[in-house]
């Protein structure tokens, strides 16, 4: 059934893509140089990049996983996803990886890699990590083309010049076509100008969403229905989702009260809280944006205010779902509940199904206005993460795959041109691989397995190559090898065998069990191999310019004699090019980070010492939104 919309939305999206016609042509022009294309000549400030980088990870698939995970676990998962705050300020707190890393001086992660073990191992690491990031991004098109399809309610073929196209396959043409007329046009420049705008949207579009929860439907009305959840019979009434078993008892609201959930439950936070560990600084999708920034300052400023530009996405996301929830199970919406089933049964697939429920609920939760501005936040979101992605491991491709071989530079002309064919390939390959490749994993689960090619093996050798002496090349090899190797498997298997459990018990292998045993198994391989090979432990005051090889830092400004008080700041990573504004933003991050850790940390332990009933956290969650939302 297409989706009946009013002129006003039509007016919203037809004007989103005007505005971005306009930009796309007016940055072409002013792009001149690789520098430009790759990095934007190093022009961003820090509140470009706070909203634009957002963007270029905020995508349309990112959201529609986050829908899949939330309503699985409702607001319950919430407070475990707080797990992950202090593991973030310990990795802040200690510089992990970074510091090191920035210690060695390399320009790049792959120069380190040639610094620390071999030059052949630095090019086949550069040939994983793109082979990874290029599986990771090329299921992009196929998940936004169905949420084009079932949002607007499109058929399946359509009639052209006598011919019956593909609704899906056209879909995706557009979609990919965007994405990469965006990165190929003025690189990263027309990228953060075009990320910035749909940046600007994603916040109009939320801050409308969150009035029309709380006018709709209602605090009370949407806890009293995640409440109910705990007394659902879920043998007389299952969910509309068939992919979703919900288990009796489990509640949408208490996290303490989820201990049988599959998939989403506290098992898959603290599996991401070590993966969170082992991903520090090593991925390298939205590389553009990484050297981007103006100053490393202004990259450390955009950084910081990012961290509550995403809390207002995290925020915008949990409320959509939570309001779609309480249309599908609240009693006073049985008329929309019917449509919404009758639709949802002719979904076949039921991955699929697992993966355009929510944007169905949505269509039919929307009014006229809210439904343009929703459709041109998710496509906008789609455009700005695959031009991301498109550029960065087009670029990486050419960087670090192509160009290590070749004996003679490139002209600038010729660079440029490589360049953007090398962007195209990658909107090309997704293209095809969307075409053929059947999604079996939930979308979060795939962006791990698919992100563990890479990181499941590189993890061991980078981290390893930082803080251990006595890691040698032929460590490194293994590990890659091992873990690399190991998510392939895990990806053929789970494509084969989508229902395999574990031998103990009735829990599916996902994805991420997969990913954190790829990185397991990658450290242990390299610490024995590096222990049966090494032969003389690596000099780490050299690479790392310690002791008597210690050399004078780069500076923005002119440092004077520093004082008690400075030295302490510095090391907190307060520098002296930091501002009073700079100081006052810094530390209130630090301070909403720290108070957030510090609740879930009492929190949990208090729950673990008490019974804490579910009227309790009704309260509690009262607090808790009412702040984070304010």
């Amino acid at each position: 059934m297409l989706l009946s919309m009013s002129w006003l939305d039509w007016s919203i999206i037809v004007g989103f893509f005007v505005v971005l016609g306009v930009i796309c042509v007016s940055t072409n022009r002013i792009t001149r140089s690789v520098a430009g294309f790759l990095s934007s000549e190093r022009c961003a400030g820090r509140y470009l990049l706070t909203i634009a980088q957002s963007m270029a990870f905020c995508s349309a698939i990112g959201i529609i996983g986050s829908y899949e995970a939330y309503y699985r676990n409702g607001i319950g998962g919430v407070w475990w996803g707080m797990l992950m705050m202090p593991v973030g300020v310990i990795i802040a707190l200690t510089g992990w990886v970074s510091y090191r890393y920035r210690e060695t001086r390399a320009l790049t992660m792959a120069q380190f890699l040639e610094m620390r073990y071999s030059r052949r191992f630095r090019i086949f690491a550069g040939i994983v990590a793109f082979f990874s990031g290029m599986l990771n991004c090329a299921v992009f098109p196929m998940v936004t083309a169905r949420f084009v399809i079932y949002f607007f309610g499109l058929p399946e073929h359509y009639e052209l010049f006598g011919l019956t196209l593909p609704t899906y396959h056209t879909a995706m043409f557009v979609l990919v076509g965007l994405g990469v007329t965006m990165a190929i046009a003025g690189g990263q420049i027309t990228i953060m100008v075009t990320d910035f705008f749909q940046g600007v949207i994603t916040s109009v579009a939320f801050l409308a969403v969150l009035w029309f929860a709380a006018t709709h439907f209602g605090w009370d009305m949407i806890m009293d229905t995640l409440m109910a959840s705990e007394t659902i019979d879920v043998a007389a009434h299952p969910d509309m989702v068939e992919r979703l078993h919900r288990v009796q008892g489990v509640s949408m609201m208490n996290p303490f009260k989820q201990a049988g959930l599959p998939d989403f439950g506290v098992p898959y936070f603290i599996m991401m809280a070590i993966l969170l560990f082992a991903k520090q600084g090593i991925w390298q999708g939205g590389a553009g944006y990484m050297t981007a920034a103006r100053t490393p300052h202004e990259a450390k400023m955009g950084n910081i205010l990012s961290s509550w530009r995403w809390l207002m996405i995290n925020m915008g996301t949990i409320v959509i779902v939570m309001a779609a929830y309480t249309l599908v199970w609240n009693s006073a919406f049985a008329a929309e509940q019917a449509i919404i089933r009758e639709q949802v049964a002719g979904i076949e697939d039921k991955f699929v199904q697992s993966q355009v429920f929510v944007p169905i609920v949505i269509r039919h939760m929307l009014p006229a206005g809210l439904l343009g501005l929703f459709a041109v936040y998710m496509i906008g979101a789609s455009i700005s993460t695959d031009d991301s992605a498109y550029h960065s491991w087009g670029s990486i491709f050419l960087q670090d795959v192509v160009m290590p071989f070749r004996k003679k530079p490139f002209t600038k002309e010729e660079h440029m041109r490589y360049l953007r064919w090398s962007i195209a390939g990658i909107g090309a390959f997704a293209f095809l691989f969307s075409s053929i490749w059947t999604l079996k994993e939930f979308i979060n689960m795939w962006f791990e397995i698919t992100g563990s090619i890479w990181f499941g093996g590189a993890a061991c050798a980078i981290i390893g190559g930082l803080y251990w002496s006595r890691g040698t090349t032929e460590g490194a090899w293994a590990g890659l090898l091992t873990g690399s190797i190991f998510s392939v498997t895990g990806i053929i298997v789970r494509q084969i065998w989508p229902d395999m459990t574990f031998p103990w018990n009735d829990q599916i292998i996902n994805g991420v069990h997969v990913a954190v045993a790829a990185v397991v198994l990658s450290f242990l391989v390299y610490f024995i191999v590096s222990l049966a090979t090494c032969r003389e432990p690596v000099n780490m005051d050299k690479l790392l310019h310690r002791g008597k090889y210690a050399i004078q830092r780069d500076r923005e400004v002119k440092v004077r004699e520093e004082t008690l008080a400075t030295r302490l700041l510095r090391k907190i990573g307060i520098t002296p090019e930091f501002s009073r504004f700079d100081r006052f933003i810094y530390f209130a991050v630090a301070l909403w980070t720290a108070g957030w850790s510090i609740t879930f940390i009492i929190g949990t332990a208090y729950n673990l010492a008490h019974d804490v009933s579910s009227e309790q956290w009704r309260e509690w969650w009262a607090w808790i939104l009412g702040i984070q939302i304010a």
